[in-house]
């Protein structure tokens, strides 16, 4: 962004220092229709024009099409004499006449040693500048004022500083010069103008040094915020290294509790076991040898008893069950559930053959998951359907797969048995809980809690929805998997409407 049009560059070696500064400057301007002029003595003239070469510029091209003005001409020094009216109304008249040739305006740069020659013209040197930076407000012109700072008079610099808001020093701009003042300041005359020209650098003194204390309170917050930042890291570190404590910790814990898991199933399913069929053994023998000696009331407690341990027994293959969804491992595959509700529907019909009943299953459904946990999760799902639909007199028990308006698929098993309050959901995945009497419909209460514990396994969720007397509806989302396989499509071709009916 240019901040001013009107800089000057102060050097003090070589020449050839210029162009770092000049050569963009020029090429900028050709690049953009500007007519650009340069003036300095013949040496630094063919300087500039190898310079302009080097990057692709054709110097005598653009020079023959007055678009590159390359110049050491000192015609506007009247017998050597410098005037500053004079020299205006000639950069005047060469911007009024680029602009007339089609060009935006005049990019103008030179050296001042050259421009001005004899010491003595740079006395008036603080006017001139002065009044060009009237004419850079007004006219399309933009300019850079050259100063070797051995070959010109101190106070020349001194001007050049005061009457440029931008200044080069070697390649490195400053485009805010503290030392600037503006030129209807510099051209006012008196002990007012001596006033207003000091009140103005007060003001600028004022400016920087509030500058410097934003900067110095910008570096302290800065100091700040990075001892905080540190702070903070230092904070995180140890936090991360609490929390793989704590995570190696419990680990450990896990592993002994699972260990402990282990144990308790295998008691369960042994030392249990052992006793229980005693009892069954024994209460069977009971009520055949001594039937009589009991009676009926003797025989009915005993019947009792042997319902109390079938039940035992029950309950201990459920919790077995539920403790192996947890603890066996995954082996997550691409699983055909059509073909798998198809297996379980036979089963269950195989079982209660007499009963008439309708599976709608849907064709083409598939999951990454693990077979048999899927297939342990289907059966409960389609038992408990099964179940709940055995008042029902014309039993229909769907399965299928859809996807939601977000594109999220899911899974579902659905009925038109017995159903549940909804009031009533949150327990339906609890251990033990069952929201039917168990002489409505028997139950372990341990089902649907393996089913929940399954599907979580695989990362997806479970849910419900039903009315009393108007059926349940089971949701359950998987991974989902659209491969084909050969066992959906013989199903397919057996079934297009994806309808089994068991009768």
């Amino acid at each position: 962004m240019e901040v001013s049009r009107h800089k000057c560059l102060i050097y003090e070696g070589h020449p050839s220092e210029q162009l770092p500064v000049v050569i963009p400057f020029l090429l900028d301007g050709l690049q953009n229709r500007w007519r650009c002029l340069y003036l300095g003595s013949p040496n630094m003239v063919d300087m500039v024009q190898g310079a302009l070469a080097s990057h692709g510029v054709n110097p005598h091209r653009e020079s023959h099409l007055g678009t590159l003005v390359l110049s050491s001409d000192r015609d506007y020094l009247v017998r050597g004499i410098f005037e500053p009216e004079k020299m205006i109304d000639g950069l005047n008249d060469m911007v009024d006449r680029a602009v007339a040739d089609g060009y935006e305006g005049l990019c103008a740069t030179g050296d001042m040693a050259w421009e001005l020659g004899t010491e003595e013209n740079f006395d008036r040197l603080l006017e001139y500048e002065a009044r060009l930076e009237e004419v850079l407000r007004e006219k399309p012109i933009r300019g850079i004022c050259q100063y070797h700072r051995e070959l010109v008079p101190a106070h020349a610099v001194q001007d050049a500083f005061t009457t440029h808001r931008s200044a080069y020093v070697g390649s490195v701009l400053n485009d805010d010069n503290i030392f600037y003042m503006p030129p209807e300041l510099l051209l006012e005359k008196g002990a007012s103008a001596d006033s207003r020209q000091s009140d103005w650098m007060c003001r600028q003194i004022i400016r920087i040094v509030a500058a410097e204390q934003t900067r110095d309170q910008a570096l302290k917050a800065l100091k700040e915020s990075e001892a905080q930042l540190t702070l903070l890291a230092q904070q995180l570190a140890e936090a991360n290294r609490s929390l793989e404590r704590r995570v190696q910790r419990r680990t450990v814990e896990l592993e002994t509790a699972n260990r402990q898991l282990a144990s308790f199933s295998y008691s369960v399913s042994h030392d249990l076991r052992q006793p229980l069929q005693s009892i069954v053994g024994f209460s069977e023998i009971l009520g055949e040898q001594f039937g009589d000696v009991l009676g009926p009331k003797g025989r009915q407690h005993l019947g009792r008893v042997q319902s109390g341990a079938e039940r035992i027994e029950e309950l201990i293959d459920a919790y077995l069950k539920l403790s192996g969804a947890a603890r066996s491992e995954l082996h997550q595959d691409s699983v055909d559930v059509t073909s798998l509700a198809h297996e379980v529907a036979r089963e269950l019909q195989e079982r209660e053959p007499h009963r008439a009943a309708e599976f709608v299953i849907h064709p083409g459904m598939r999951a990454r998951a693990d077979h048999a946990l899927l297939r342990a999760a289907l059966c409960n799902l389609m038992g408990n359907a099964w179940k709940f639909t055995s008042k029902t007199p014309a039993a229909r028990i769907e399965i299928g797969k859809i996807v939601d308006n977000a594109a999220s698929i899911h899974f579902f098993v659905r009925d038109n048995g017995a159903g549940f309050d909804m009031a009533s959901a949150h327990n339906l995945f609890v251990t033990f809980e069952r929201l039917h009497k168990q002489t409505d419909f028997p139950g372990t209460g341990i089902g649907l809690a393996t089913v929940h514990r399954i599907i979580t396994r695989h990362g997806g969720r479970i849910w419900a929805e039903g009315r009393p007397n108007q059926g349940a509806t089971f949701f359950f989302t998987l991974p989902d998997d659209a491969s084909d396989s050969s066992d959906s499509a013989e199903h397919s071709a057996a079934s297009p409407s994806g309808v089994l009916n068991l009768a």
